[in-house]
């Protein structure tokens, strides 16, 4: 059993009060979860693996990446407390990953498998109800950043990113967030020093 004193105050809310877990449901749920821990740099997933689990980030970030034809690092998904990392695609396919999920911050997981997850979501009928809004949630989100990767323009796309969060430029690499906005890192430094000045 994980202590109570690990968890963030976010992920016992969320499931205490949002979706009214009793103390026995939450208790039996938490149960399930083991603790992970990453040092910086250290990989998460891998391309050739299957990523039959999945894991909240209680501490740390996190950076999912494809590496395309030309070897050539695309940064996908920038992952924060409260976040769940892992790779969906694999996890409900079956089928090996193709994505790098690398912590970038020493990491603390709270990591639950597949396995585990599935009996939990048959036994608490309120977990199955908050993971489907969940993925609904990711796929709307996935298609309006898509849809922002295209349209807006570098500034509208660096501000917005600064808005959601402050503290991205301390705690993730330029060239990480630059791959993640598609831009090149020049560009994107170019553009903060530009605003800095304006300021």
């Amino acid at each position: 059993m994980i202590p109570s004193s690990l968890l963030q105050p976010r992920f016992v809310k969320l499931f205490k009060e949002t979706f009214g877990f009793s103390e026995e449901e939450f208790e039996f749920f938490v149960s399930h979860f083991h603790e992970k821990h990453l040092c910086k740099k250290a990989f998460y997933i891998q391309p050739g693996t299957v990523a039959d689990f999945k894991a909240y980030i209680n501490q740390g970030c996190m950076r999912t990446y494809r590496v395309d034809p030309s070897g050539h690092e695309r940064v996908i998904l920038l992952s924060f407390e409260d976040w769940w990392a892992g790779d969906i695609d694999s996890y409900y396919s079956g089928q090996v990953s193709s994505v790098y999920v690398q912590a970038l911050e020493d990491c603390a997981l709270l990591e639950i498998s597949k396995t585990d997850f599935q009996m939990l979501e048959s036994k608490i009928p309120k977990l199955k109800q908050w993971y489907t809004l969940k993925l609904a949630r990711r796929a709307a989100q996935s298609m309006k950043n898509m849809g922002e990767v295209k349209t807006l323009s570098l500034q509208e796309k660096y501000l917005n990113m600064l808005e959601t969060n402050p503290e991205i430029f301390q705690r993730v690499p330029l060239q990480y967030i630059a791959s993640y906005l598609n831009v090149e890192p020049q560009s994107l430094s170019r553009m903060r020093k530009r605003l800095t000045k304006e300021i």
